[in-house]
């Protein structure tokens, strides 16, 4: 009985915030009182999640204080298995609009997946059938301890191979949209910019972060080469999925769906992600893959120390120095996971808890500045001023950037990041609930899952930001791998053959079953969904291997251009890296122009301080400068006149000299 007012707790939470999130979205009064005030996503994503965890932590705390006689649910064999379709049958309309509405999602390339060039009526058949088959597999196949063992590593070296493949993707202007190249300069251009030394300024940053330090000493080693950078990347994406996959191995026991999730984990990959998105992939995931494989390693082998927590937030340090913003969330998830940890001990003092948020206060203080300190000795190193907190914390002060500039509306209706937030909240409550219960019985797992759902709730703010359907995968890895241990809870529950004894199991397994279900259902939904789109999201990217059409365009330009000519714009980096030649201009990137405009009139004053004789730009950069910076553009037409023109795709390059 004591388990079943989590039930009741967390499903009263539950209606209660989604009450609030549409009514704050869809009352026209209200959301634009919101609005006012900033980002009306993040802000009413925020307080749905503040309001969630109090009024759980509240029902927890009043359940427990009457001595858990006031929440009781009926065991009833008829109410338990009402509950139990209710929870199942509910899913399917979700899902049905939830897919059918899937390529009205902006960024989505979703129109060309297969469940969407066939009858919905027929895919819907054919999964359910194959969900069917996969739990008689379960139920009747025995393996023993050891055997078959070899082929969950065996898959996991193969799909790592593969992400590295698909991940090493050099020719930019391969797919032949401009979205690609738009992404590649955006990522790139940072650290072309450290590579050559440039400080980082007011003007030219990355809203991305600072993870161009990172990369300043290998870029050293290759000559600051574009391929090699690409290369670079391709390991940090393998990197990450060996991470997950070990933290897979380690916090799933039934090893059919070990297998099953490893294809699910790899889905935004080989199964969904067409072009470029370095920002997501490994950028957005690779810490927090990093830290997860960190804290389950500790907490599995119980080595938790001072020591050890003092290493969790050296990687927060790191994470920050990488990208503020995931960095900052994740340094939150580390410092919740040791308070709930004592909040979970059969005894605490009052005492002992302020000492414990005093302790990781200073965790977390000791990790943003030293990733801030890392930056302003780098920009000292360079004889060049401190960058101010507001700089080092770009864009996430940036009002333009967050409410104008990039702002899309989220979907009201059934969309995947509602379940997203729904399976987050579940490993919270998991967590909450554990300060509650029998101290005795907590197990590192639900430690783990709280740590885990705290800091994918954190990043999740980046796709409430900017609610594009690819921005989803910063935390696929994180969902992947919850719903994968909660799903053996709904494995289980079909081996014990739970509707035909439902009389014997109590409401809370019941509706823990349930929920596995619903959560290996959908691992081996995107597990499929890898298999199926493999092929055509390969030969999507064929054409990004192709780099002897690129290394041919680029020696086209070093024929006519000579070398070190002064360069700017979109890619212009790339090419000039691969014939290891200098820009000598240095700006903000181009597809983030909008961010910091006055990167144009630093570029002007280059030009004009330098007299440079020549320019290398292209055509898509110069309408970026007029519509950012009329009067300067106006500038460089009345200084420099065109002298020839390079094509390449959807791209013309141009070369122009001094009047």
């Amino acid at each position: 009985m004591k388990k079943n007012r989590e039930i009741i707790c967390g499903l009263t939470a539950w209606v209660l915030t989604v009450c609030f999130f549409l009514s704050c979205l869809l009352i026209p009064g209200l959301s634009e009182r919101i609005s006012e005030h900033g980002n009306i996503n993040i802000l009413v994503y925020g307080m749905t999640l503040v309001l969630f965890c109090i009024l759980f932590l509240a029902g927890m705390a009043w359940s427990t204080s009457r001595q858990n006689n006031s929440l009781k649910l009926t065991e009833s064999p008829v109410a338990k298995k009402t509950a139990l379709v209710i929870l199942l049958g509910s899913q399917l309309p979700f899902w049905i609009v939830c897919v059918t509405r899937e390529t009205e999602q902006v960024g989505t390339v979703s129109m060309k997946y297969g469940w969407h060039t066939q009858p919905l009526a027929v895919m819907i058949l054919l999964f359910l059938a194959e969900l069917a088959v996969f739990f008689w597999l379960y139920e009747n196949l025995s393996l023993t301890e050891k055997k078959g063992e070899w082929i969950i590593w065996l898959t996991y070296a193969a799909l790592v191979v593969l992400i590295f493949y698909c991940m090493y993707t050099p020719n930019i202007y391969g797919r032949g949209e401009q979205g690609d190249n738009y992404h590649a300069h955006a990522y790139f251009n940072s650290v072309y910019n450290v590579y050559q030394g440039v400080p980082y300024t007011h003007n030219v940053t990355s809203i991305y972060g600072h993870y161009g330090l990172f990369f300043k000493i290998p870029m050293k080693l290759v000559h600051g080469d574009f391929r090699a950078f690409v290369l670079m990347m391709a390991g940090l994406g393998a990197l990450t999925y060996i991470g997950a996959f070990l933290v897979l191995q380690m916090l799933v026991r039934r090893r059919i769906l070990r297998v099953v999730a490893a294809f699910a984990l790899a889905f935004p990959v080989l199964g969904m992600r067409g072009g470029y998105y370095w920002q997501v992939w490994p950028h957005r995931v690779l810490f927090p893959v990093l830290l997860l494989l960190y804290g389950t390693v500790i907490l599995k082998k119980k080595r938790s120390s001072l020591l050890t927590a003092a290493g969790g937030y050296l990687i927060c340090l790191l994470a920050i120095l990488w990208n503020t913003e995931t960095g900052l969330l994740l340094t939150v998830s580390w410092a919740g996971l040791y308070i709930s940890r004592l909040l979970s001990r059969k005894k605490w003092k009052i005492k002992e808890l302020f000492f414990s948020i005093g302790a990781q206060v200073a965790g977390m203080i000791f990790a943003f500045t030293g990733a801030y300190g890392i930056v302003n000795l780098y920009n000292l190193s360079k004889h060049s001023p401190m960058n101010s907190v507001r700089d080092f914390l770009i864009p996430l002060l940036s009002d333009g950037y967050m409410t104008d500039i990039l702002h899309l509306d989220l979907p009201t209706y059934p969309s995947a990041y509602m379940a997203v937030i729904t399976l987050f909240l579940t490993g919270v409550a998991m967590g909450i609930a554990g300060w509650f219960g029998d101290r005795e019985e907590r197990r590192w797992e639900t430690d783990l899952i709280f740590m885990l759902s705290v800091g994918a709730l954190g990043c999740l703010v980046y796709y409430m930001n900017r609610p594009s359907y690819h921005n989803l995968d910063c935390i696929s890895i994180s969902a992947v791998l919850l719903a994968a241990y909660l799903a053996q809870h709904g494995l289980d529950f079909v081996k014990k053959n739970g509707w035909k004894n439902i009389a014997r199991i109590t409401f809370y397994e019941v509706v823990r079953g349930g929920i596995g279900v619903i959560c290996a259902a959908s691992v081996l939904a995107m597990g499929t969904g890898t298999i199926l789109q493999f092929s055509q999201n390969s030969k999507i990217k064929e054409n990004f291997h192709n780099t002897a059409e690129f290394e041919d365009f680029a020696q086209q330009i070093a024929a006519i251009v000579p070398a070190n000519t002064h360069g700017f714009g979109l890619n212009v980096a790339e090419v000039y890296s691969m014939l290891h030649w200098s820009t000598q201009c240095f700006t903000m990137d181009f597809s983030d122009m909008a961010v910091r405009p006055d990167s144009l009139k630093e570029l002007k004053e280059q030009l004009e301080t330098e007299d440079a004789p020549a320019v290398f730009t292209n055509k898509s950069s110069l309408g970026i400068w007029k519509r950012n910076d009329p009067k300067t553009y106006q500038w460089f037409c009345d200084n420099y006149k065109l002298n020839e023109t390079f094509s390449f795709y959807n791209e013309e390059f141009r070369y122009f000299t001094k009047r």
